[in-house]
């Protein structure tokens, strides 16, 4: 009996080191089972990482362009509105001088001096030089001073004694600036 007891708790013993080498094992399938899972896991989780990140700068980058065509339209209309009330200041300014027109055809009579016609033109005339003064508006001087291509058009030279060489003659055609910007050349007749 005593054989028989040393028999199974050799059995015993046998059978508890297969139990712990099977659940070693089990535990290292495990174990790498887990890493490969862990590994496909975190791509996973990067991967839908990077996937709501894209989600979020795509939605960004259309919300962006959204905002920028708004923009765009705003500015636009803006500058419409601005276009229009500045043309609506400038006719307003000039009503004035509509209103003088119509006064002095209303009051013109063919007996009239031509002194007093005159006079009555160039109130008007001054009136309206001095609207488009006010709103930036200045003629080119130009007689003796010496031609310069940014302001003034050459239409035609001229052999004058009196003056030097390529300075301004005469002027067929006034020019003017706005603002300091040429809107219109003055046309210049140049001494050689």
């Amino acid at each position: 009996m005593a054989t028989k007891i040393k028999k199974d708790k050799k059995e015993k013993s046998s059978t508890e080191e297969q139990d712990l080498k099977a659940e070693e094992q089990t535990v290292e399938e495990i174990e790498e089972e887990k890493q490969p899972d862990t590994e496909e896991s975190v791509e996973k989780d990067s991967a839908s990482k990077l996937e709501k990140e894209v989600f979020e700068y795509r939605d960004k980058l259309i919300r962006k362009a959204a905002e920028f065509e708004n923009y765009k339209k705003r500015t636009s209309e803006e500058f419409l509105r601005l276009i229009e009330t500045a043309t609506e200041n400038l006719i307003m300014k000039l009503l004035p001088i509509v209103d003088d027109m119509h006064r002095f055809q209303d009051n013109y009579k063919p007996e009239m001096k031509s002194e007093d016609l005159k006079k009555g033109i160039d109130l008007i005339f001054d009136k309206y030089m001095e609207i488009l003064k006010n709103s930036g508006l200045e003629e080119i001087e130009v007689i003796g001073k010496e031609f310069n291509p940014e302001l003034h058009e050459a239409l035609l030279q001229v052999e004058n004694p009196d003056v030097e060489s390529d300075h301004i003659v005469d002027q067929h055609e006034k020019g003017y600036t706005l603002r300091n910007k040429v809107i219109r050349h003055s046309k210049v007749i140049v001494a050689k």
